[in-house]
């Protein structure tokens, strides 16, 4: 194919000095929208607080894990991706994630929903991601995608997730709520 010739095909080290929000997928740059509505944010911040509550009131099991939102994961030397919202167990206090996440929920909005459905869904199943949420604060849905055998099954109601040495419950319905506060 003549058109893989032409690719544009930039690293990491590109990708650092890029002004502006981007992911990187396989060498090929991907602007990220503007700022989020204010209903993914408010949904956002709410499954945040209360993964992060989970997480704190675990005692003590869940110590290594933490959640952390819009931090960058450096996949490979060509893919950085942005994930919404992210638990890492084993944390590394980094400038990026360097491991794959036990857990990844994606916001969707309609520039976002075909990438977080097809092609972050590959790269997370690729990568071995235990967990993918995929929310949408729009409709109020989400779908769960687990891991089995190195696939993504899509279980419906899951609502305690396997971490390392704990299980954390999380209530996506609960953040969908706190929307309409």
């Amino acid at each position: 194919m003549r058109t893989q010739k032409y690719r544009p095909n930039y690293t990491v080290a590109d990708y650092r000095i890029w002004k502006g929000d981007w992911e990187l997928i396989d060498g090929v740059p991907s602007a990220m929208t503007p700022s989020p509505s204010p209903q993914h944010q408010i949904f956002a911040k709410a499954l945040v607080v209360q993964i992060d509550n989970a997480i704190v009131g675990n005692k003590g099991k869940c110590d290594d894990c933490e959640v952390v939102y819009e931090l960058d994961w450096v996949i490979d030397n060509y893919t950085v991706l942005r994930p919404d919202i992210a638990i890492i167990c084993n944390f590394q206090n980094q400038d990026a994630i360097t491991t794959a996440p036990s857990l990844i929920v994606e916001i969707v909005s309609p520039s976002s929903a075909l990438k977080d459905r097809h092609t972050k869904f590959e790269i997370y199943q690729e990568q071995q991601v235990l967990y993918y949420i995929i929310a949408d604060p729009k409709l109020e849905t989400f779908s769960t995608f687990i891991l089995v055998e190195g696939y993504y099954e899509e279980q419906s109601d899951v609502e305690t997730f396997r971490l390392g040495n704990c299980s954390i419950a999380i209530d996506i319905r609960k953040a969908f709520a706190r929307m309409h506060k």
